[in-house]
């Protein structure tokens, strides 16, 4: 019997850890899999599989017409977007770090654009470039900056430009974020020594802050380039009706080859297999580059060589090596601080109006008529405010039935994260055994693949077990890829309880799974809160997915993000019913955000840096 409860004993942290395993090899594994192996089959249109056809599909992708317009496309997506993105943070992070009056707007202005859906913003950004009845043409001909309107992501010329902007503009506020999280990390000591040695301002953050800020800005850089890469929504909705692959990136064509226009399920494969092989390139550089920084304990742990005699002293004492500054960047400093108390206000509304105009923007929108929506040029505000679209658009589209479909797929997609999260994260905060660091890779992999890099195995499997429009499926999808973040969060707050909590309570008689419910839960309730939060967002505003294989309108299936899609047409676009319905959507969405958005980054952090 003593045998068999040691066993039993040991076998814990499996036995805590198979759901969510089981979640992960179904949901993740299993179609990663496939896909490669579809990539080697020849599939028909119907999507029949004739046999084998070894490399063909490989052969006939890097044959296509496209395929070089693609590729290139893609890269300089890339490229500029991370690039722009991440310079563009870093400069509004360090404005952020300091104190102003109007800061906390100016935060929660950043924060709109993240917590609402890319569905809602890329529609609002595709209404502002129209053509005559658009207000950036509208805007820049008022200011005598451009002569006649431009069909900005019509004309070929400028489409992928045009787009690029939404995709700095959506990507901003994570990065900015990582990126405040990580300067809220350098020591006050630290900067105060410098100061004492002389260094102005520039000196003192090229020499000091910038060094301590790598952590943080190789996190950003990277996992914008995954979110980057991968991004379907934005480019779908304000370019996915055009013709042409001229704004195409690799994500949107291979939608294209498997849904839409050659219906090739083989070369989409092998497309999909290309594209995750280039994401493995830029996980293995993550891990590479951020691996001096995954423990940096250990390496303060290191006893010092006797020559180091400033190894134990305090660090104001370690002076980083500064250059003293100018007397004219002397004088300039102080004339600064003159003049910050007005200049930063300023700055910091200018910049959350420029954050928040497209949703003004959707917001004037919904408010307008027919007549006023494609007048030429733009009408700034509406001649008459046109409240009644506010309940029009619920007779002309089943728009509770959309709100009550998203509503039941992230609540039941949210609790069972939790269900999942909890017990893996409470095992990995309190034992330590063989596996956990594998484990824990395979969650830190997980979270760098959203679901639109594994779609047409997804696609399929969904067809193996009939599970095309079914909740089952969507639920579980949402949550496998929901399920990372969930588990560094808990595992990160489930850390910070003192195991005395727990051996207390083992001694009153509780077991595992009582303690979890009784004590640790209850006081890691922040982080459940931000989890719950974050997850129900999540799949809330999740539309490529839902677009593929939850897209059934006479079975009453359709979410939210998908359903408002049909008020975009070929000719034309009921836009002031679709922001009305946008709006709905974000605004329960934002708010909810603003809620958890000083927990957010941490957790993001410190899930990639671990």
């Amino acid at each position: 019997m003593n045998r068999i409860a040691d066993l039993w004993e040991r076998t814990v942290p499996w036995r805590w850890l198979t759901p969510s395993t089981a979640l992960i090899v179904c949901v993740v594994g299993f179609p990663a899999v496939y896909m490669v192996w579809m990539s080697f089959l020849d599939i028909s249109r119907i999507g029949l599989v004739k046999g084998f056809a070894g490399f063909d599909n490989y052969a006939r992708l890097l044959s296509e017409d496209a395929f070089g317009q693609v590729a290139g496309n893609t890269l300089l997506w890339l490229v500029i977007v991370v690039g722009l993105t991440v310079v563009l943070s870093l400069a509004l992070a360090q404005f952020l770090s300091k104190e102003f009056f109007g800061r906390r707007f100016v935060r929660l202005a950043l924060v709109v654009p993240w917590a609402a859906s890319l569905v809602m913003t890329a529609t609002v950004w595709r209404f502002i470039y129209e053509g005559g009845n658009g207000l950036l043409n509208r805007l820049l001909m008022d200011l005598s900056i451009i002569s006649a309107p431009v069909d900005w992501y019509k004309d070929p010329a400028t489409a992928l430009y045009a787009v690029m902007a939404v995709g700095i503009v959506t990507s901003m506020p994570f990065t900015t974020y990582v990126l405040l999280s990580g300067l809220q990390t350098v020591p006050h000591d630290v900067l105060e020594a410098a100061k004492i040695d002389g260094a102005g301002a520039w000196a003192t953050w090229r020499r000091v802050t910038l060094p301590i800020l790598r952590p943080s800005l190789m996190i950003a850089l990277v996992l914008n380039m995954l979110h980057v890469f991968n991004a379907f929504t934005v480019i779908w909705v304000i370019m996915g009706k055009t013709a042409g692959n001229h704004a195409d990136t690799t994500v949107t064509w291979l939608y294209k080859i498997a849904f839409t226009a050659q219906l090739d399920s083989g070369e989409a494969a092998a497309l999909g297999v290309l594209n995750v092989a280039f994401l493995l390139l830029l996980i293995l550089a993550f891990v590479l580059v951020l691996r001096p920084y995954r423990n940096p304990s250990a390496a303060e742990e290191k006893p010092a060589p006797p020559s180091a005699a400033v190894a134990r002293e305090p660090a104001a004492a370690v002076r980083p090596p500064v250059r003293r500054t100018r007397p004219v960047l002397l004088r300039a400093g102080r004339g600064w601080a003159r003049a910050r108390k007005v200049v930063m206000p300023v700055a910091g509304f200018a910049i959350a109006l420029f954050f928040l105009a497209p949703y003004a923007a959707m917001l004037l929108g919904s408010l307008k008529t027919d007549a006023e929506l494609f007048a030429v040029p733009a009408d700034y505000l509406p001649k008459s405010w046109a409240w009644s679209n506010y309940a029009d658009v619920w007779r002309r589209i089943p728009l509770a039935d959309y709100f009550r479909v998203s509503l039941t797929v992230a609540l039941a997609s949210t609790a069972l994260v939790l269900l999942v999260a909890a017990p893996a994260a409470y095992v990995l905060a309190r034992s330590r055994f063989r596996g956990r660091g594998a484990f824990l890779g395979v969650i830190l992999v997980t979270q760098m693949f959203p679901a639109v890099a594994l779609l047409i195995g997804l696609y399929r499997q969904a067809l193996f077990v009939d599970g095309i429009n079914s909740y089952a499926v969507i639920i579980a999808i949402n949550s496998a890829f929901n399920l990372a973040f969930a588990v560094w969060i808990l595992h990160a707050h489930f850390g910070s309880i003192p195991v005395d909590i727990d051996e207390a309570a083992m001694m009153d008689g509780l077991g595992r799974f009582r303690i979890l419910v009784r004590m640790i839960l209850p006081l890691a309730a922040p982080g459940l809160v931000t989890v719950m939060i974050f997850t129900f967002i999540q799949v809330w505003n999740e539309f490529v997915i839902a677009l593929t294989l939850f897209n059934d309108p006479a079975g009453g299936r359709v979410p939210l993000t998908v359903g408002i899609q049909q008020f975009i047409g070929l000719y034309e676009t009921n836009y002031q019913y679709l922001f009305a319905a946008a709006l709905m959507a974000i605004v329960p969405a934002v708010i909810l955000f603003a809620l958890i958005e000083k927990h957010l980054v941490s957790g993001l952090t410190a899930g990639s840096t671990k």
